[in-house]
């Protein structure tokens, strides 16, 4: 049962959606000011791995990289140590 984070655009209140079925209808309206302009956001997670891969010194925790994706828009990635595409 996915969980996702919106903010609003207006008034910048976080809230969670519930979707339990790929084809769910939910009320997509902010809970403080019922605004519909939402944009979904990177959720934090309870996820923690230590400074470094086996003593190498090099880098093994996550690592968020932003960049633009639109006019006045940024969109954030997190790559996690062991991902490989």
């Amino acid at each position: 049962m996915p969980i996702y984070e919106f903010r609003c655009n207006n008034c910048g209140n976080i809230q969670e959606f519930i979707f339990t079925k790929s084809d769910d209808q939910v009320d997509m309206k902010c809970g403080e000011c019922g605004g519909e302009d939402l944009e979904r956001v990177l959720s934090s997670t309870n996820y923690a791995m230590g400074d470094s891969a086996g003593g190498s010194g090099k880098p093994y925790g996550p690592s968020a990289t932003t960049r633009t994706c639109g006019p006045g828009k940024s969109c954030t990635s997190i790559e996690l140590p062991g991902y490989k595409r």
